[in-house]
């Protein structure tokens, strides 16, 4: 499940983004409080961060959020929009207005594109998949590997999602697809480390814990052992050559 983070004090406001959010099925509204800002699981499915006040305190989330994940986007939710000193301190990149009648219609709308944007969102061709030509239960696998916890993204989970057995899953992959499940993994995992280590720069431990790692070694050793070299000797190396 996607997750939109929500800190809205106004009742009506936050029954609009329930109905909004409600019409579609891979998203979950999570009600930010102070003791959850640093929750990285939470964080890292989430598709931006919606409130209706700009002050401060909700510019210093967002400070917390973008320490983490620099293009994580804010959302001001309001009938109306008033400004003040706090202009000034409103960041440039990754901020989206929604006011007046049709806000509701918008949200819907941004909704929309950032379940397409999100870093989750696989590129199937690039992945080798013509997803247009795959069965309804496949096409639900690579949605499930784009909304699932990724250490749930393995056979086994799979298939007990499907309610068939491991083997006859890998099967009916790989008649589909023309490739193993583990070696479209195996691409998966590239793509996304790509993404994260070389596009968005984030550090490593970061980067293992979005990918389902809980000790950083044990990502570690994985990273190794499928590219032959530790992740910090990587991007070193594509730094070099960008």
């Amino acid at each position: 499940m996607y997750k939109i983070l929500v800190d809205i004090d106004e009742r009506f406001l936050l029954d609009e983004c329930r109905a909004v959010f409600s019409e579609f099925g891979e998203v979950e509204l999570v009600v930010q409080k102070p003791s959850s800002v640093n929750n990285n699981i939470v964080f890292f499915d989430a598709l931006f961060f919606i409130s209706n006040r700009l002050n401060s305190e909700t510019l210093t989330r967002l400070q917390i959020y973008r320490k983490q994940y620099p293009k994580f986007p804010l959302v001001f939710y309001n009938h109306s929009l008033m400004l003040d000193d706090m202009a000034r301190e409103l960041p440039q990149k990754n901020l989206y207005l929604i006011v007046g009648d049709e806000r509701k219609w918008h949200l819907r709308q941004l909704v929309k594109r950032m379940l397409k944007m999100h870093w989750r969102r696989l590129p199937y061709k690039e992945l080798g998949i013509d997803f247009d030509n795959l069965s309804e239960r496949m096409k639900k696998v690579l949605q499930y590997i784009e909304t699932s916890e990724f250490e749930k993204c393995d056979i086994f989970h799979i298939a007990d999602f499907l309610q068939i057995t491991p083997s006859y899953f890998s099967q009916i992959f790989k008649a589909e697809t023309g490739q193993s499940f583990r070696s479209f993994m195996q691409r998966v995992l590239n793509y996304y480390e790509n993404l994260l280590f070389l596009d968005w720069g984030l550090e490593i431990k970061k980067v293992s814990q979005m990918l389902g790692y809980s000790e950083l070694s044990s990502y570690s050793r994985s990273f190794k052992n499928r590219k032959g070299q530790s992740p910090r000797a990587f991007v070193k190396l594509q730094s070099r050559r960008n």
